[in-house]
């Protein structure tokens, strides 16, 4: 794939390059967001390694602006930002995936082949959709063919990601899904120890659960294990 990697920090832009190259990527580093539209007046990547801060603003107010020319293409965020409410709202602007700084190679690389798996036409809102399939747990009713989720009539506006875990909580009420079976049912990938992202995710929902009118305490936390959609 080629892989436009966005990152001020030469060094680490070089690195992520490096380990992107080893693993057979074609990858293109820019210092900033002015280069990043610039490389693509010229071509048009496979997939964004992204940064938060960057000398001419943030990867989040950017992303929407990248995806004007990318809708399809998926954004890994990369920062040294670790809260929840920054993975959240790096995940709530659109981005595909967020890893922290410092990471391991071997992460990275993990990341980007799971992203690089995830059908295109799906992230790109284009054709191919499963065979429409309708869940109703908890006064949930979610519609796998328009990605929908609705709480007692209630859109509950989740991402695809969001409508991915809720879906998988819905399928198995009152079953505590662990977190690595959530991670490689949802990112595709293993192994990973990481549980931030996950939770940032669940974070997101249920405060979506909340805004519209549910109780947020309905996706229960089994701490150390992972989530389960308590029943009713």
């Amino acid at each position: 794939m080629l892989i436009l990697v966005i990152d001020d920090d030469e060094d680490y832009a070089e690195i992520i390059c490096q380990t992107l190259r080893r693993d057979s990527h074609d990858a293109v580093a820019a210092g900033d967001i002015a280069g990043a539209f610039r490389f693509l007046e010229q071509k048009t990547p496979d997939l964004l390694v992204l940064d938060v801060l960057l000398p001419d603003g943030t990867g989040i107010q950017a992303l929407p602006r990248l995806r004007t020319r990318l809708p399809a293409v998926p954004v890994l965020f990369l920062s040294s930002l670790d809260r929840i409410d920054d993975i959240v709202a790096g995940l709530e602007s659109g981005g595909d995936d967020y890893l922290t700084k410092p990471f391991h190679p071997s992460e990275l690389l993990a990341r980007v082949r799971a992203l690089s798996r995830r059908p295109r036409e799906v992230r790109a809102g284009g054709d191919s959709r499963p065979a429409p399939l309708r869940i109703a747990a908890l006064g949930l009713e979610m519609d796998t063919a328009n990605f929908s989720a609705m709480l007692n009539g209630i859109n509950l506006l989740c991402t695809r990601m969001e409508f991915d875990i809720l879906r998988e909580l819905a399928e198995y009420p009152g079953q505590v899904l662990s977190h690595a079976f959530l991670t490689e049912r949802i990112w595709g990938y293993k192994n990973v120890d990481d549980a931030t992202l996950l939770k940032a995710r669940i974070s997101s929902i249920r405060r979506k659960i909340k805004d519209a009118g549910g109780n947020d305490e309905m996706i229960r936390t089994v701490h150390g294990v992972g989530y389960s959609l308590i029943p009713a």
